[in-house]
């Protein structure tokens, strides 16, 4: 789903599953480096689900990415089947639950498990996140499954954002 560059959408309610064909993203809110300033009317994401496996096998690059500013992202589950019948490595494939590209986005209860790289990149500035849960995941086959160029493996929440304070 691709959600324009607009004031005021609000979507509530909705899971969205990976399918056995990759998708580079399941919820793609605005375009990539938009300066739209959305503060008096902002975008609104309430109790967004993604999931990849679980019911069947599916494919991810990234379940949300988040590039329109002034968003208010509360109580969303990203989650990467890593355990149960039929889950594994390779079949239920994510690397990265949210990105976020966008300006003074705040979450609100964000819940990213198990994916197989940064779980959140947040790249925008100005940007907060109240109460954050994650696990990484359980089942890489090895440390050579799991690594990051030279690092054993991956942060849970990497941010790339400019800190105003000292």
């Amino acid at each position: 789903m691709k959600v324009a560059d607009v004031d005021g959408v609000k979507i509530a309610g909705i899971l969205f599953e990976a399918n056995a064909t990759n998708s580079p993203i399941l919820l793609q809110v605005g375009d990539s480096g938009t300066t739209v300033n959305h503060s008096k009317d902002p975008i609104c994401l309430y109790d967004i689900f993604c999931r990849a496996g679980g019911q069947f096998n599916g494919q991810a690059s990234c379940f949300v990415t988040i590039n329109s500013n002034n968003v208010i992202f509360d109580h969303n589950w990203l989650w990467r089947a890593d355990h149960g019948a039929g889950a594994g490595w390779t079949s239920n494939k994510n690397n990265t639950a949210l990105t976020v590209n966008g300006n003074n986005v705040t979450c609100y209860g964000l819940l990213a498990e198990h994916t197989q790289q940064f779980q959140t990149l947040w790249n925008g500035n100005g940007g907060r996140t109240y109460m954050y849960q994650s696990e990484i995941p359980y089942d890489p086959p090895n440390q050579a499954g799991w690594m990051h160029g030279t690092v054993n493996g991956y942060a849970s929440y990497k941010s790339f954002r400019q800190c105003d304070d000292p």
